[in-house]
């Protein structure tokens, strides 16, 4: 063997110092063969534990993006925006999902918790995480226009019991149905990508 094929990477294997000195020290037990053959089995093992590693953490993806679904499972997410029964109700369910995008903790309404998960920081899948991150920056966009609108009196209520909204400003009620739809379509398109079934904004009637 020349000395380029000594130091080739094919001839080489990884030992700790005490394992190196007692194989040197019996050539006759550790032949060739066998630290070849073990070489090769450690490398499919390694290749194994990789392909695990990357299926457990698709698994989680597939959970977290599952948990986030029933986050947005919700009327405030379902209902055009004129139909709203009450708009800091809206403004707190829009900040509940922020929550639980960011930590993975949904509450109910008075703040109890109901459901507990990880954050999408967590994701492995950095693509899936990307999305995510656009779906928080738009959800927080909603509750900066809804601020706005309710400071600027774009909005008036009316009817008894099941209130309902009348914008003055028809493209900024627009706005708030299509960003909402946005949002579902781009989670939909994350979930429908891990294998199952999204969420669609659902289309209502012109009125």
């Amino acid at each position: 063997m020349t000395p380029h094929e000594r130091k080739s990477y094919d001839n080489g294997i990884w030992l700790c110092q005490s394992c190196s000195k007692l194989i040197d020290s019996d050539v006759d037990r550790y032949t060739v063969d066998k630290l070849k053959k073990w070489k090769e089995i450690s490398e499919e093992m390694a290749i194994l534990d990789m392909e695990e590693s990357g299926e457990s953490g698709n698994n989680k993806d597939r959970d977290i993006l599952k948990f986030f679904l029933q986050c947005f499972d919700r009327p405030a997410f379902r209902d055009p925006i004129y139909q709203e029964g009450c708009m800091e109700d809206f403004d707190e369910a829009i900040a509940d999902t922020i929550l639980a995008l960011n930590t993975g903790i949904l509450r109910t309404r008075e703040g109890h918790i109901i459901k507990e998960s990880s954050g999408k920081s967590a994701l492995s899948n950095n693509e899936w995480k990307e999305k995510l991150d656009v779906i928080g920056d738009m959800l927080s966009a909603l509750r900066k226009r809804l601020k706005i609108a309710k400071n600027t009196g774009a909005y008036s209520m009316y009817g008894k019991g099941n209130v309902m909204y009348y914008f003055y400003d028809r493209e900024l009620e627009a706005w708030f149905d299509s960003t909402r739809c946005e949002i579902l379509k781009v989670l939909s398109d994350v979930c429908e990508d891990a294998g199952f079934e999204g969420l669609r904004f659902p289309k209502h009637k012109e009125y």
